[in-house]
């Protein structure tokens, strides 16, 4: 590491751990004048002295001299640009204390009195000073609070407003704050951000880098009132503007987050809200951080393949109860792009009618009637969108099954009082990718009746994945019935409650590019003598 002798205006080269306490110039320049810079090869023409880059060196080795400090780091004087090695050696290697100094530097005026020598008054009157300029809270520019223990999102807003000659800077500035080592890559342009974002979330499992928003007046790219997506990673610190007030919430330090092929793979748990005005859930992600001790935050997902998930609404961090559903754990995908589907060239969302119908090539949407509540699916959760609440399949037509299971509660009048009716049914859909009504085949059956052969089913093909003539198979062998409807008595009346099902065939390319089958399950009470009759059928393979 070189760096200039303060005293002689020398540079002096050190290694390892033998580097002298130094001052670090943060500077920057329009582009126009970096002709004006001195660089390290300069140095050997006089003729750059006529620079206003030198006076800049100048002036840096008088003020760290007056403060008793010997050495001073200039990065143009210091590193030899030119090469690309020692450059990404030099920003990787130098350490975060500088960093955080050196990203205020350029907005703070030059103290009147020295920090370590000054009183405690003056001391905190400094920091405070310099609080309100940069935006950082003291105890974090004084090091009094480490940096481990501040929120991703609050970091990267600390960047949201600042602007680099060099787009790639905006992200390499950066790397001292979240400790992070990654080569240098000009030329890469806004793809470097992605891969500080991506290094983040290796090293630091920290929700909260989800928690970035697209800017107000970027609200009219897509149509009017109309849903929008985006991947899950941020294109720039810009979009983090609003985490300045966000604090890490404590017990979230072992998340489990791994970036994979086009995705942030993760077990976190996804949180489901149901939306306003209909049947369906919508998905939360949790975020690890809030403006309040109790507050609970959170963006939306949106499901898009199995398993897959991508940011909806990206100008909206919202907050959310702790009484909501939340998932179990279990593997899931964050994609960090929009999947490669046709969308509009000037935009980078994407609207939902023109997404979701490309995304999904066939599958069966569930209808059911109010007195009807999901109380699970399979495959659990990886081809069920409870949002849409359908079961679907991309690409390859043969994993066309899905089982749901379903309750029912509700009342019934009985003279002066009511009777409670209470029941489980299991729901089977399998051939749904086919248009051929008598590839389609569907059974309801009372669960609690069955329920012994229901467990055993559901052990074999919730194990691994299972396709249509597999699960075909497999329902014939535990000797699962196919049929119509289902009966469930109710006790103290001369009635049953009937659940039953029509298919019919859908066009919508809002949600599907191809026309698909809907089912519609219906509960409904008869009398006994007004029983419809049970028909069975065989399983066909």
């Amino acid at each position: 590491m070189r760096l200039i002798n303060t005293s002689t205006g020398a540079l002096e080269e050190f290694i390892g751990m033998n580097i002298p306490p130094d001052a670090i110039l943060s500077h920057t320049w329009e582009e126009e004048e970096e002709e004006e810079e001195v660089s390290l090869r300069d140095m050997s023409d006089q003729s750059c002295k006529s620079k206003k880059g030198y006076r800049k060196i100048e002036m840096t080795c008088q003020f760290a001299a007056q403060e008793g400090i010997n050495y001073a780091w200039v990065d143009t004087r210091c590193i030899d640009k030119s090469s690309s090695a020692e450059l990404t050696e030099a920003i990787n290697s130098i350490p975060s204390c500088i960093r955080i100094s050196g990203y205020g530097a350029p907005k703070l005026p030059t103290p009147t009195s020295s920090i370590e020598t000054g009183t405690t008054e003056a001391r905190n009157k400094i920091w405070s000073e310099r609080s309100k300029i940069t935006g950082i809270k003291p105890a974090i520019l004084s090091h009094a609070q480490p940096l481990s223990s501040v929120a991703v999102v609050q970091k990267m807003s600390w960047a949201a407003n600042r602007t680099t000659t060099r787009m790639e800077d905006t992200a390499y500035c950066l790397l001292g704050i979240f400790d992070i080592n990654m080569p240098l890559l000009y030329g890469e342009e806004e793809k470097a951000f992605r891969r500080l974002q991506e290094e983040i979330i290796r090293s630091t499992p920290d929700l909260s880098i989800f928690a970035w928003t697209w800017l107000p007046n970027t609200k009219n790219t897509g149509k009017p009132n109309s849903l929008l997506f985006s991947g899950v990673l941020a294109k720039s610190p810009l979009v983090f503007f609003q985490g300045i007030s966000l604090e890490k919430r404590p017990g979230h330090d072992w998340r489990e987050l791994s970036v994979s092929n086009g995705s942030i793979k993760t077990q976190v748990q996804i949180v489901s809200e149901r939306i306003p005005g209909k049947r369906g859930t919508r998905y939360l992600l949790p975020l690890d951080c809030s403006r309040e001790p109790n507050q609970l935050l959170a963006v939306r997902l949106r499901k898009c393949g199995p398993d897959q998930f991508i940011r909806e609404d990206p100008w909206a961090v919202v907050e959310y109860s702790e009484d909501l559903w939340v998932n179990a754990p279990k593997e899931q995908y964050l994609l960090t792009e929009l999947p490669k589907v046709s969308r509009p060239p000037e935009s980078p969302f994407l609207d939902m009618s023109l997404f979701i119908g490309q995304t999904r090539s066939h599958f069966v949407q569930v209808q059911l009637r109010d007195e009807l509540e999901i109380d699970d699916t399979w495959p659990w959760g990886r081809r069920f969108d409870s949002q849409d609440r359908l079961f679907f399949v991309s690409g390859d037509p043969r994993w066309d099954s899905g089982a749901m299971r379903v309750g029912a509660n509700f009342s019934l009048p009985n003279g002066r009082r009511k009777t409670e009716v209470e029941f489980e049914c299991m729901l089977y859909l399998v051939g749904w990718s086919s248009l051929d009504i008598s590839h389609l085949q569907c059974t309801v059956m009372d669960y609690r009746a069955h329920a012994t052969a229901l467990k055993a089913l559901q052990s074999r093909i919730a194990a691994w994945d299972h396709n249509r003539m597999q699960v075909l198979y497999q329902l014939a062998y535990h000797d699962i019935p196919k049929t119509s409807l289902a009966v469930f008595k109710i006790p103290g009346i001369k009635a049953s409650a009937v659940v039953s099902f029509t298919p019919t065939v859908v066009n919508d390319p809002r949600i599907c590019q191809n026309r698909f089958w809907g089912v519609e399950f219906f509960c409904e009470v008869y009398e006994e003598k007004y029983l419809p009759q049970v028909q069975h059928g065989e399983w066909q393979f």
